[in-house]
């Protein structure tokens, strides 16, 4: 191409014409010497030297882009020496002679810059795949990249066509091309094109196809299970490193392969160790979980009789029901153990006959719930057996024995220091007026069931949780009147702590809804196994539950008539006017007992025992007035005068301070206040 560029396509007599011939030749024969003393001195220095297999490869790899680097480089020497003899021999300079310099450099130098890069790259393949450097990994290459070599080679091949057609219409346009056969000329360009297309595109997919054989053939006795094979990082290209990460693989799979050929050898030796090992771990567990069934055991057992149910009303019936979450067996005996407990007694008060309950439910699962169960109902169980035993318990009222039950289960649940909780509802029930006294202590509300609808009983406020110190305002009493045929029903947490549903991704879905259960209790019609039923059917039960039912003369019969409470208490008030306070006190007292949901009877018949100088009495009635009616500031004030009379000052001061927060500008707190300074201050000298 470059003879035929400078003879027939530059404007040059034969004089000339010899001239650039013979200087070509001897540019050419010049440059192609030194390249390949270049050539010969690079391949002798790269095998002759004692380098490690690793210095080897890389400088192997090197090659090919140097090799390209030197033919560009001669022809950027080669051709501007030749012209510079011409113009020596010449002894002038033509610059229309020379204009043909850069295009012939643009025609030959890239192309062949390409070729000789795939060129010298397929030479050296078979020395690079060798079995010493083949799998080496080579850190650190300059690293043609397939993208970069095909867009240099695809310009290369386009500059040439191109170039030619810029030299050919500049030559043309000043008039210089003087060609006699064009047709013949057309076609020996392009043969002389179609060459070096032909010889780059070949490389090109000798190159590619030498990159997939080689992977392929790796692959291919990968795939029939040969793991001694390693596939051949011959180039710093995509392919190079591709054969590096499959050696990786292969390498891991051996490695794979070995220790599984290791493990089968040993398979029977090791299954028979680790049957061992597991028969050994799983005798251990067998026994300690038969010592933690005996555990349970041994805790149902001591849980057992702490549910009581001794009641023998003849206008109250008693059921309760208790489910505990976990369930156990125990040699041939099968039990259960949870935070959940039921029980009821009969008990006396000042000559009248109530039935006294409880439904908790302790913090925690299994054996810590079934711990704060046992310490909730063995307290409470004292609590009444006392109550039962000393004269003296058994002449609280209803108000007093429940706040004192409260104070002594939560200074036992305290002591703990928070790590042992329980919330409980516990009510004392008149079993000839149905008439309710009940606390509760952050449980479930109770459950009225009442002509066949069910609702829930009003709560003034909630006592906080026992074993819960230091929040909320202590105690508070709440009162309800049955009617005959009524059912109260309490319940723990377990029936409404239910999983409705589950997701497809494990997600459940709980109940949140409280008044479900009051559909449930009008679907049974207030039967607890019909309840208890329901409340399956609904979703799944996630925790203890338990279920107290108290129906209040479930035959429907009335109430005991009682005298007129009219005339009763008009004759207290007569009493009262005509300054007999001790008739008016006891008449008002029979009145509380007649129509226990008042308080107003409570507060006259304290007022009257003060006026009638039984200060302790008095007190224990506003006591009574004050834990139902908390903001009876009347009562307040005159429970807080009683108080000051019997000399408790300190006493006195709390309520009048109740009081005051109620009503600051009320006329008897601020009388009450004046003297309490007045006996505060020094008498004057």
């Amino acid at each position: 191409i470059s003879i035929y560029f400078s003879a027939i396509l530059v404007p040059m007599n034969p004089r000339q014409s010899m001239i650039a011939f013979v200087a070509g030749g001897i540019s050419g024969v010049l440059m192609l010497v030194l390249g390949v003393l270049w050539r010969y001195v690079r391949i002798r220095r790269i095998f002759g030297r004692k380098a490690d297999d690793l210095t080897l490869k890389k400088s192997l790899l090197h090659h090919p882009p140097l090799e390209g680097l030197v033919i560009a480089l001669r022809w950027l020497v080669g051709v501007p020496l030749a012209h510079a003899m011409f113009i020596v021999y010449e002894g002038e300079l033509n610059l229309s002679l020379h204009s043909s310099a850069p295009f012939l450099l643009l025609i030959i130098a890239p192309v062949s810059m390409a070729a000789y890069f795939y060129i010298s790259e397929s030479v050296l393949r078979p020395f690079i795949a060798h079995r010493r450097l083949r799998a080496l990994a080579v850190p650190g290459l300059f690293r043609p990249g397939y993208f970069g070599r095909l867009l240099f080679t695809v310009v290369a091949l386009m500059l040439m066509p191109l170039t030619m057609q810029v030299y050919l219409i500049y030559q043309f346009i000043y008039g210089k091309l003087k060609i006699t056969d064009p047709l013949l000329h057309i076609g020996i360009i392009v043969a002389l094109f179609l060459v070096p297309t032909v010889i780059a595109a070949f490389a090109v997919a000798r190159a590619v196809r030498a990159g997939l054989s080689d992977t392929h053939r790796v692959l291919s006795q990968l795939g029939d299970g040969r793991f001694d094979v390693s596939a051949a990082a011959q180039t710093a290209d995509e392919f190079g490193e591709q054969a590096i990460h499959l050696n990786n693989v292969i390498h891991r799979l051996r490695e794979m392969y070995d220790r599984i050929e290791t493990m089968n050898q040993n398979l029977e030796a090791t299954v028979k160790k680790r049957t061992k090992q597991l028969e050994t771990s799983l005798e251990e567990v067998r026994t300690l979980k038969s010592q933690q069934d005996g555990d349970y055991y041994l805790t149902s057992h001591l849980l057992r009789p702490l549910s009581s149910e001794d009641c023998e009303s003849e206008t109250i019936q008693v059921q309760q029901l208790v489910r505990q979450k976990k369930k156990f067996r125990f040699r041939d005996q099968s039990g259960e153990i949870g935070g959940d407990l039921c029980t009821f007694h009969d008990l006396r008060l000042r000559n009248r006959d109530y039935l006294v309950f409880l439904n908790g439910d302790a913090m925690g699962k299994s054996i810590q719930g079934a711990g704060g169960a046992i310490v909730l109902g063995t307290v409470f169980k004292s609590i009444v057996a006392r109550s039962a035993m000393i004269k003296s318990q058994g002449e609280k009222f209803p108000e007093q024995w429940l706040r004192d039950a409260f104070q002594e289960l939560r200074t036992v649940f305290a002591s703990f220091d928070g790590f042992m909780q329980a919330s409980a509802v516990v009510g004392l029930m008149d079993q000839l007026t149905g008439f309710l006294y009940f606390f509760s202590a952050d449980h479930p509300p109770l459950v009225l069931y009442r002509e066949g609808k069910a609702s829930f009983v009003p709560v003034d406020a909630q006592t906080m949780r026992l074993g819960v110190e230091g929040l909320g305002e202590g105690f508070h009493l709440s009162t309800f009147s049955l009617q005959p045929g009524d059912v109260i029903l309490a319940g723990s947490d377990g029936r409404d702590d239910l999983v409705l549903s589950t997701s497809e991704d494990g997600i459940r879905q709980f109940n949140d809804d409280e008044n479900a259960f009051l559909s449930r209790v009008e679907e049974s019609g207030g039967d607890l196994n019909e309840l208890l039923q329901r409340i399956q059917n609904t979703g799944e039960i996630t925790d203890d539950l338990s279920l107290l039912r108290i129906a209040y003369r479930s035959d429907g019969a009335g109430t005991l008539s009682h005298p007129d409470l009219a005339a009763k208490l008009r004759e207290s008030r007569t009493a009262y006017r005509q300054g007999d306070f001790g008739r008016a006190a006891l008449l008002y007292e029979q009145l509380s007992d007649l129509e226990q949901s008042s308080t107003e009877h409570l507060f006259h018949a304290s007022y009257c025992h003060k006026l009638d100088r039984s200060y302790t009495t008095a007190c224990d009635y506003g006591e009574r007035c004050r834990m139902r009616a908390p903001y009876h500031v009347r009562n307040l004030v005159n429970l807080a005068d009683c108080h000051r009379l019997l000399g408790n000052r300190e006493r006195c001061l709390e309520i009048l301070e109740e009081a005051t927060r109620l009503e600051p500008e009320n006329p008897s707190i601020l009388k009450l206040q004046s003297m309490l300074h007045r006996i505060s201050s020094p008498a004057k000298i």
